[in-house]
């Protein structure tokens, strides 16, 4: 009767073949091998605690049957009882030393107990007993990939795939550690072959997803999570990818749906947590970021990456030497940590730690030469310091943060200054903010007076400011059909050597329609001190605009009159300001463009604004401006001057400690109240 059960088991008729092991012991109650086979069919079955019960009851006839103690461990640890499967195990292992599959899976408990090296020792020991054992090898490889051994990891993958060439799942995890040494093309084929075996695997889509981020593929990237979703949509690590990909592509609302399903699926993955965070810092929700960051190294407190992202969360919130701790706690687990190294150096700067910042740049670049970001804070730190013959060249990796699609040279040869653009068609492409055209844009002269026909491609809102700049420029909206050379608008300092002694500093170089000046003269009137104002830039810089409010003093001096030059964000202050402060309104309609902006500024006595386009906009037109920074400026301000060399006559008011707003405008209202009092006895205005 065994023989037929066992015959009816091995033939894969389990439903018969556990009525047929019932039948004996129904008839012999203690029969052991009855017992063993039984679990070991529930254990097969999905029958965890059945398979249990039946082993265990088993070994209480015979305790010294190792085939037994050995599956009672297979099923004690299937259900997670890890500490009494691996005794179990070891039990198996006193009585038959030579189990090669046991030591395999004994492997595997000892590694998720977190006991790696005798999980490691245990590996070995399968693989000594079957050298020709590829799953140990592939086990023993995984444990060594995630505990830095790459090398070694690497050389047991392979041989788990030498010996077994159809090995999905090794080629898989070879890929994984691949993809962590930046060999990404070796590991795309590794997935690209995992897949062609096994197209269902959800694991092999979603390993190619996160070797395509690596290779800056994010739209790929995003295609393999989906395709790893929807074979397994319970998988959170590639919910987790996809969000890492959502917002590589600049969707960080989507990007926090998909990590809050794959933490949904997952709560306790500390990574998938610092992600969100780093989707809710850019949307701004900086206070929700450290709230992620926090429990992601709640869960593990360990995490270099999950420290250097808590610091990043904590410097958008303004505080910096709590956020430079954080990112000193990455680099002390992680001293390899290039990101970690760049965000402190973004740190360094913000604390006016130049040459310090520089040497974190430095080490960010030797751990990782290609990192744009690297580059790009290095650029911002000799920017800032005025080492304009280092900085310029450095500058050009801006270029790669924003990617080849962000500029539409269209492969025509690109100018660096030295070629002879005499009677050619010269592209000047305007990138970044309004007020980095509105400051670079004078460079387009330089251009022209080297005999080039210059075709300036803006921003819509200023394409009408930008037609007063020369009348050799042609300005546009969009790429021109046909031209002999390319260049971005700030490759431009580069290609003509700019230092700061030589910046083209001819004020003004753009002006208002007359036309539009003249009525917006009326509109506003003749009387009064008129101070036009400006107090907020976009919400992304938002340390550089100071509130509304801290003008209180100057509203109050007399004659001043405050005129509002605000559009879109921050617009709303003007509604919650104390009583008794006024700040004018130009009307709805205004600004229809930033030439209603210009034509307002003529009408102005002063200008007063954060660091923001329309200061660049005063500047340009040679207007009297007073422009407020925040501790450690923006680069193009440069270091501790009250002045700007890119605009002669322009005054720099700095705070003398970072968010020191009301000390910064006391003393603007000290200068103000000896102008507006000379003006007053002079009989300028009434």
């Amino acid at each position: 009767m065994l023989k037929d059960a066992f015959a009816l088991h091995t033939q894969g008729k389990f439903a018969e073949a556990e009525r047929a092991y019932a039948e004996i012991l129904r008839r012999q109650p203690g029969h052991f091998q009855a017992l063993h086979l039984s679990g070991v069919l529930a254990l097969q079955r999905g029958q965890i605690a059945r398979s249990i019960e039946l082993l265990q009851e088993s070994l209480k006839r015979e305790p010294r049957q190792p085939l037994a103690q050995r599956d009672l461990g297979n099923a004690l640890q299937q259900c997670g009882h890890l500490a009494e499967a691996l005794a179990a195990y070891d039990r198996s292992l006193a009585l038959k030393p030579d189990q090669p599959d046991l030591y395999n899976n004994r492997g595997i408990a000892l590694t998720a107990l977190g006991r790696r090296d005798e999980a490691l020792q245990s590996y070995g020991r399968a693989i000594a007993l079957k050298p020709d054992y590829a799953q140990a090898y592939n086990n023993r490889g995984t444990l060594l990939s995630g505990s830095g051994h790459t090398a070694e990891a690497l050389a047991d993958f392979s041989q788990a795939i030498a010996l077994d060439p159809t090995y999905a799942r090794a080629m898989i995890n070879r890929a994984g550690t691949l993809t962590g040494l930046g060999r990404y093309d070796e590991a795309l084929a590794d997935c690209n072959r995992a897949i062609a075996l096994q197209p269902q695997s959800a694991d092999a889509h979603h390993q190619r997803g996160n070797v395509l981020i690596g290779l800056g593929r994010a739209g790929e990237a995003l295609e393999s999570f989906d395709c790893a979703i929807a074979l397994d949509p319970s998988h959170a690590s590639a919910h987790n990818g996809r969000g890492t990909a959502l917002a590589m592509l600049r969707r960080p609302q989507d990007a926090l749906e998909a990590h809050d399903r794959a933490i949904a699926l997952d709560p306790q993955a500390a990574a998938i947590h610092n992600n969100r965070g780093t989707a809710l810092a850019a949307l701004n929700r900086s206070a929700d970021a450290l709230e992620a960051h926090d429990r992601s190294l709640a869960l593990d407190p360990k995490s270099a990456m999950a420290h250097s992202n808590r610091g990043t969360a904590l410097g958008l919130l303004d505080r910096l030497e709590e956020g430079l701790e954080s990112l000193e706690r990455a680099l002390a687990i992680q001293p390899d940590l290039a990101q970690a190294h760049i965000n402190r150096g973004n740190f360094l700067i913000d604390l006016k730690r130049y040459d310090d910042a520089l040497e974190s740049f430095g080490r960010a670049i030797a751990l990782n030469p290609h990192s744009a970001d690297a580059h790009f804070g290095k650029a911002q730190a000799l920017l800032t310091c005025g080492r304009y013959e280092e900085a310029w060249s450095v500058y050009e990796w801006r270029r790669r943060r924003v990617g080849p699609d962000a500029f539409h040279g269209g492969g025509r040869p690109e100018w660096t200054g030295r070629e002879d653009v005499a009677g050619k068609t010269l592209f000047i492409e305007a990138e970044q903010g309004l007020g980095d055209t509105i400051q670079f844009c004078r460079y387009a002269r330089l251009a022209a007076d080297r005999g080039a026909r210059v075709v300036l491609m803006a921003q819509p809102s200023l394409i009408g400011l930008l037609e007063t700049l020369d009348p050799r420029i042609e300005i546009v909206a969009v790429p021109p059909p046909a031209f002999d050379y390319y260049i971005p608008l700030l490759s431009l300092p580069l290609a003509l050597e700019t230092r700061v002694p030589t910046i083209p500093a001819a004020i003004p170089y753009l002006s208002a329609d007359p036309a539009r000046a003249a009525a917006l003269r009326e509109r506003i009137g003749h009387t009064g001190f008129k101070i036009g104002l400006c107090w907020q830039g976009s919400y992304t810089s938002s340390t550089r605009s100071f509130p509304l409010r801290v003008l209180e003093n100057i509203a109050r001096l007399p004659g001043v009159r405050l005129i509002s030059l605000q559009t879109g964000d921050g617009i709303e202050q003007r509604d919650a300001l104390p009583d008794g402060m006024r700040v004018e309104n130009l009307g709805g309609d205004f600004p229809r463009d930033f030439g209603d902006t210009a034509a307002a500024m003529e009408a102005m006595d002063l200008i007063i604004s954060c660091d923001t386009s329309v200061a660049h906009l005063a500047g340009a037109l040679g207007r009297p401006t007073w422009v407020a920074l925040r501790h450690a400026a923006d680069w193009r301000w440069l270091v501790d001057r009250d002045d700007s060399p890119w605009y002669p006559g322009m005054k720099l008011f700095r705070q003398a400690k970072r968010g020191d707003w009301i000390g910064l405008f006391q003393k603007i209202e000290e200068k103000l109240a000896a102008i507006v009092a000379t003006k007053s006895v002079a009989g300028k205005f009434d």
